[in-house]
């Protein structure tokens, strides 16, 4: 049975570039507007309820809190650096690591930092063995449309898909999976560092409610656990998740009058105290650490 996933890869990166950019007042040929066109009604939806589809938020959506809430841009957080990962686990978690480093860059407009961790991003694919993914045309648009926050998300668009397939039909599923492990981990880090200083009970939420896309990326894991490089990410993420996993919740409530009628809708918010926040800055810092230096693993 094949199984689909919803996370962030080489074609939602791209749209990880555009998303604090703003409009462009270019025009497009007629040409170009017939793809856009054709490029923009392609369908995103997995609709075979024979599939299991675990929805894990792209850094991109992650990194909209930081747009939201203005936090200062902050140097030192990622590098820029090429470094030869040796083993696929490590490679696998670095791409997903690169992937967030340039959403977190674009997001401020530091494009010539995400161009440079475009083609580190490029290199760890190729060793990992998914240069497949990397479409000469696709790479083409992005670097000669970086200036065309438009464009860039059209072609984030049609990319999207095709991408997330290629690695399927690729037999590539454990290390989508571990791939989206060390992206997500790279973006609590990122957000981590962003929001230390700049505390509060809005920002600290936002954080938390993050615990639904734990529990994604733990159950995605959990369906190649039989791998042992996967079964050693679920060990070395434990810190991470537990964090999350043992985070309280609270019952909430919100009342809505629709022509003279009350509905009363309930639900539940996960609660982090600035304790249980340094604890999952702390956690997110050692493990990414522990995988983004790892030259042998």
């Amino acid at each position: 049975m094949k199984r689909h996933y919803s996370f962030l890869i080489a074609g939602t990166l791209i749209a990880s570039m555009v998303s604090c950019t703003g409009g462009s007042d270019q025009e497009h040929n007629s040409s170009e507007n017939d793809t856009v066109n054709q490029e923009q009604t392609m369908g995103f939806g997995f609709g075979d309820l024979s599939q299991t589809t675990y929805g894990v938020p792209s850094p991109n959506e992650l990194f909209s809190i930081i747009k939201t809430s203005n936090l200062p841009y902050k140097d030192g957080i990622v590098s820029t650096e090429s470094v030869n990962y040796t083993s696929s686990m490590t490679q696998a978690l670095n791409f997903g690591r690169t992937t967030a480093d340039i959403a977190y860059t674009a997001s401020y407009e530091k494009f010539q930092e995400s161009m440079v961790n475009f083609d580190n991003l490029r290199k760890i694919g190729n060793d990992l063995g998914i240069s497949y993914v990397f479409d000469e045309l696709m790479v083409n648009r992005v670097k000669s449309n970086m200036d065309n926050p438009d464009s860039l998300e059209i072609i984030s668009t049609s990319s999207y898909q095709n991408i997330i397939s290629m690695l399927e039909e690729n037999e590539k599923g454990s290390t989508l999976a571990i791939i989206s492990a060390g992206g997500f981990v790279e973006s609590i880090y990122i957000l981590c560092h962003l929001i230390e200083g700049h505390e509060s009970e809005d920002i600290i939420q936002k954080l938390a409610d993050q615990k639904l896309v734990m529990e994604n990326v733990i159950a995605l894991l959990d369906m190649y656990s039989d791998e042992e490089r996967v079964q050693q990410v679920l060990n070395e993420l434990r810190p991470v998740s537990e964090v999350y996993l043992n985070l309280d919740e609270e019952k909430v409530s919100a009342e809505l009058t629709h022509k003279g009628d009350k509905n009363i809708l309930g639900g539940s918010r996960v609660i982090m105290s600035k304790a249980e926040f340094a604890k999952l800055k702390e956690a997110a810092s050692n493990y990414r650490n522990s995988f983004s230096n790892a030259v042998q693993g």
